[in-house]
């Protein structure tokens, strides 16, 4: 397993031994910038963030991470303000450690945030499927009200929609998306 660190405080001898004893291979990034060029293998490596104050570079950088490309992260931190912690662990997928960190847990918490990152995944990737879903609804229903304001009855409006997408062989959503005048933004 490789673990991508980015370290910002001095003291990381400790971090170094314990990789090395653990057969962690530690790939040692000293900025954000400098990480950002790193190419990250999604699903086999780790992050460690290890800095003395959350700051918003590092909250950007976080959020970039996680859109661009996820990974389990462990960001461990001696300051950390409230409004700051909030905003890290929002996603669900970062795991936060306060204090300095003892870096003999590290297999510990490294397996922490893998289970971690997972279901935060899962959660993330229900919410998405469910808000297709409930914009597919909200396109067929419009379309469907549409038929209706022609002076259709719901069934006949829903029927025309399931012709539709059967004579184009295109699901129902996209069949109501090209009955509709004014598509949904």
């Amino acid at each position: 397993m490789r673990i991508v660190s980015l370290v910002e405080v001095t003291e990381t001898s400790g971090l170094t031994h314990y990789a090395a004893s653990h057969d962690f291979n530690l790939v040692s990034l000293k900025s954000i910038s400098e990480f950002e060029r790193f190419e990250l293998n999604n699903a086999t490596d780790i992050v460690l963030m290890v800095v003395d104050t959350i700051t918003a570079s590092h909250l950007q950088f976080v959020e970039r991470l996680m859109t661009f490309a996820p990974a389990p992260l462990i960001v461990t931190a001696t300051n950390a303000a409230e409004r700051q912690l909030s905003a890290l662990l929002q996603c669900g997928r970062v795991t936060f450690v306060p204090q300095q960190f003892d870096f003999s847990r590290l297999a510990k918490v490294v397996q922490l945030a893998q289970i971690r990152f997972e279901s935060a995944n899962l959660l993330h990737n229900k919410v998405v499927e469910l808000e297709h879903s409930l914009a597919d609804d909200k396109r067929i229903q419009l379309a469907k009200h549409e038929l209706q304001q022609s002076g259709l009855s719901e069934q006949a409006a829903h029927r025309v929609i399931q012709q539709v997408a059967m004579e184009k062989r295109i699901s129902l959503p996209d069949s109501a998306a090209s009955l509709c005048k004014n598509q949904l933004r």
